[in-house]
């Protein structure tokens, strides 16, 4: 998820440029001078949009006539029926503030241009409006060119096909990573990013994708299991996605330990306290208590290991539950008592 230790990713201007090398179509990208890319003031952006957006402006240099273009990103985890409404308002905001101020970094005669940008990476799919005049009423021919028509441009990053954006594109391992189901998704865009990350001069947004790492290492880490200590990309290439590999089979062997141990009945019971005793700590209670009716039919040791393979790679309850509801696109089990192995990609 796109918390704000991973929003740190698009305070670096290598990733601002990497989003914008997705966006702009070819000819406007020929045209974009990334030398002057900066991160707009907020000492230009007014209270009202710090406080209702919270996230960042970024400005460069496009065209012949060099005019300036103001790029205006949003982060999402949930769909938003009014992003288009909300888009508007933000860019209103911002245009206002520099009308009064008249910040250098973007003076002119005119007002700049603004791109809006949502990165989005819940776990449904995106179906909000995406443009203003699909949110409103509509009217005839001679009403239409008083309506408000701005569009955003959506990156879903969950869903967006890694092919799909420029090759050594940051935002291409971003995409992987949101995207990643197991420890060989990691490495690969691990790998990915030791390619394609500069040697120099992006010392802060390489801690910044390290620290992302150590995140989806302790989340796909079971209860107790110790996530080594990473500091470098080369740490995370060289022992982190190993470790992390064990880590669903160590869950399938504790399991078969516990029901040769101690016989069958009562190493299903542990195994089925033991999902619930992480659901609690991943989760909360109530989670634990829904998962606890869930797994009372199963009675299968291998069964109840996937069902804990699921509980170790979804990022939230939602998703986790999702696994069990049969109108779920991304379900496994055809019914609570029967699951079948987690989905893959």
């Amino acid at each position: 998820m796109l918390h704000d230790e991973n929003k740190r990713l698009f305070t670096s201007p290598l990733m601002v440029r990497d989003v914008l090398r997705a966006c702009l179509p070819a000819h406007r990208l020929a045209a974009a001078d990334f030398s002057s890319l900066g991160k707009l003031s907020p000492e230009y952006v007014s209270d009202e949009l710090r406080t209702r957006h919270g996230d960042t402006v970024w400005h460069l240099r496009l065209g012949r006539r060099r005019a300036f273009l103001l790029v205006l990103l949003e982060f999402q985890a949930r769909d938003d029926r009014l992003m288009a409404l909300r888009i508007l308002t933000y860019t209103g905001l911002l245009l206002l503030e520099l009308a009064r101020n008249k910040p250098p970094e973007v003076a002119g005669e005119r007002l700049p241009a603004v791109l809006p940008v949502v990165l989005y990476n819940g776990t449904k799919p995106w179906t909000a409006a995406p443009d203003m005049g699909s949110l409103i009423t509509p009217v005839g021919p001679w009403l239409a060119p008083y309506q408000p028509a701005q569009r955003y441009y959506l990156i879903d990053l969950q869903r967006v096909a890694a092919d799909d954006l420029p090759y050594r594109n940051l935002l291409r391992a971003v995409a992987r990573l949101e995207q990643s189901r197991s420890p060989e998704d990691v490495m690969r865009a691990v790998k990915a990013l030791r390619r394609w990350l500069p040697k120099q001069g992006a010392e802060e947004l390489r801690r910044a994708f390290v620290d992302w790492l150590r995140q989806i290492a302790e989340r796909l880490a079971p209860p107790g299991a110790l996530v080594p200590a990473i500091r470098t990309l080369e740490e995370a290439s060289m022992t982190l996605v190993e470790r992390v590999a064990e880590w669903p089979k160590q869950w399938r062997r504790e399991g078969r330990e516990q029901g040769v141990a101690e016989g069958r009945e009562q190493g299903v019971d542990q195994q089925r306290a033991l999902l619930c005793r992480m659901a609690a700590a991943r989760f909360d209670a109530d989670a634990a208590a829904r998962l606890a009716d869930l797994l009372a039919p199963i009675a299968d040791p291998e069964r109840l290991a996937e069902v804990g393979d699921w509980l170790v790679r979804c990022e939230t309850a939602a998703a986790f539950f999702a696994r069990f509801d049969p109108a779920s696109p991304s379900r496994a089990p055809a019914s609570p008592s029967t699951p079948t192995a987690p989905g893959r990609d």
